[in-house]
Formats: structure tokens, C-alpha cells, sequence
């Protein structure tokens, strides 16, 4: 029998959701709590001292990852990357995480790659800039932020002398237009082992287009051309599941964001299909 841990800052939906599915198929199931981990360093591994049973571990899911200190966060990403040294599937890994919550080395890897995201630009705010802004709306974004907090939209470079940017970094990406009789879309993709799940749009009187922002949720049918292109990125990052965020641009697809740690408490409300049953057995699949 096969022990898989659970591992988050906090255990919600998601996580009661993932245990009933393992237990489902017949594995022994850990909660763990990345604060109460205690660790040492032994017969050529990372060895926790808190609950021996961690140290025997199958497989390893990964669900929320709260903001904190640079030691913090470095920590946590520490012991996954520690993990997978030691030949536990980690789903997703410290690697894949550091890609996907970064969201300027997402962006940096999507365009070396020749796929398209909003044009954005990147300065430390400490250094006075001289933009040249065309007549449209920015938006001004955490690079580790989540579910659409601190999120900031300006329309002129005047309006960036009132912003003091998370972390004295101004990432300021370029607000792709879908507004449509006083609402705003997006699309949101669920991949996992390279496949696509489900997708639904995003609507919302906000901007902001995020679930946890009170954006409704509809059933979304994607053409094959988005499919081939999230299945590449899915690939180009390795990811074992994520939720890719997308907008039309025109007749290009543009890339938003990509969430390595995605939640699909909304998804599942539309989606007929048991997402986590899916997503349970593709884990099973990597650990075999």
C-alpha cells in the first residue's frame, strides 16, 4: 500500500477532496503541515524527526504554498527540492513551482519560447524610469501573488508615481481588452499529465476575473489550436497540473498566467466529470 502525503500552509476542499480519492484507491494518506516539519539530514536524505512516517513516502502533493519571508519560502522549496533528490514524486515540484509562481521568469520563458503573453515590462522601483506608454491600460501585478490580490490598473505612467509595488518591483504587463456589455473574461485551463481536463470562462464586472473574487464560472469548449498550445506548454514546463490562465488577443492567444498549485473548487461546481478522481489517477501515474 502505497503512503502519499498532502503537503500545504492550509488544508481546505481541495485537500479533504484528494484524500478521499487516494483512499479510493487503496492508499494510506498523510496531512502535513509545512510549519510543523522538523528535519535533519541522514543516511543520505532529508530525514524528519517529527513523524517517521513522512520519511517513508511514495509521493508527495503539493497544495498551497502561503506568501512569507525570503527564508521561509526558500525553505519549503528547500525540502521539495530535497525530496525529489531523494527519488519521492513530488506533484508539483520546486522546480515547476519557482517557474510558475515567478511571474517573471513565466513570462520570460514563454517568450524565449516564441509563446505569446501581453507585452510586459519589468524595473526596480527604486530607479526613476522614462516610459513611453501607447493610449492603453496596464495592469500592475505582485510577481508571487495569487487569486488576484494586489493586482493595480493604470492608464498612464503619471498614474505609477502612486503605486508602491510589492516588493519594490514594478511588473507592469499590458491589459488585453474583453470587455463586453460592462463585463470582462478570460479562460481557465486545467491541464494534467499533458492533457487537458476541463476549461471554463471567467466573468465578472471586475477586471479582475478571479474565482475568488467573485467571478461567475461557465462551462468553456476549447478549439484545437488552444489545446495543442496548452498541451505545449504543459510540456515546456513539466508540469504535472496546472491552471492556465488565457485571453484572445484579436485572433492570438494569449498566455496570462500559469498556476502551478491551482485550485478547482469553482471548476467542478460546472464540470460534470469528478476533476479530482482525474487528477488523483494521473498522480498515481507518475508515481508508478
Amino acid at each position: 500500500m502505497k503512503t502519499i502525503g498532502i503537503i500545504s500552509d492550509l488544508h481546505d476542499w481541495h485537500s479533504d477532496q484528494i484524500e478521499l480519492n487516494l483512499k479510493k484507491n487503496n492508499c494510506k494518506v498523510l496531512r502535513i503541515y509545512f510549519d510543523e516539519l522538523i528535519f535533519s539530514f541522514k543516511k543520505k536524505k532529508l530525514f524528519f524527526l517529527n513523524d517517521n512516517k513522512i520519511n517513508k513516502l511514495s509521493g508527495l502533493w503539493v497544495r498551497f504554498i502561503k506568501s512569507g519571508s525570503i527564508e521561509e519560502i526558500t525553505t519549503k522549496l528547500t525540502i521539495l527540492h530535497l525530496l525529489k533528490e531523494s527519488k519521492i514524486y513530488i506533484h508539483n515540484s520546486g522546480d515547476i513551482i519557482e517557474k510558475t509562481v515567478d511571474k517573471v521568469r513565466t513570462t520570460g520563458i514563454l517568450e524565449i519560447n516564441g509563446i505569446y503573453s501581453p507585452k510586459t515590462i519589468v524595473w526596480f522601483s527604486s530607479k526613476k524610469q522614462t516610459l513611453h506608454l501607447k493610449k492603453k491600460r496596464y495592469l500592475v501585478k505582485p510577481i508571487f501573488g495569487s487569486q488576484g490580490n494586489d493586482i493595480v490598473m493604470v492608464k498612464r505612467k503619471e498614474d505609477l508615481k502612486r503605486i508602491s509595488p510589492t516588493g519594490s518591483i514594478f511588473y507592469l504587463q499590458e491589459f488585453i481588452e474583453s470587455e463586453e456589455n460592462n463585463t470582462f473574461s478570460d479562460i481557465r485551463v486545467l491541464v494534467s499529465n499533458h492533457k487537458v481536463v476541463s476549461s471554463m470562462e471567467r466573468i465578472s464586472k471586475n477586471f479582475i476575473t478571479n474565482v475568488y473574487k467573485g467571478a461567475l464560472c461557465k462551462k468553456k469548449k476549447i478549439g484545437s489550436e488552444l489545446k495543442e498550445l496548452i498541451v505545449k506548454i504543459s510540456r515546456l514546463f513539466d508540469l504535472g497540473y496546472a491552471g492556465i490562465d488565457v485571453k484572445f488577443d484579436k485572433k492570438k492567444i494569449a498566455i496570462l498566467e500559469i498556476n502551478g498549485i491551482p485550485s478547482w473548487k469553482g471548476m467542478q461546481k460546472i464540470e460534470k466529470k469528478n476533476i479530482t478522481e482525474i487528477l488523483v489517477k494521473d498522480f498515481l501515474k507518475k508515481i508508478k
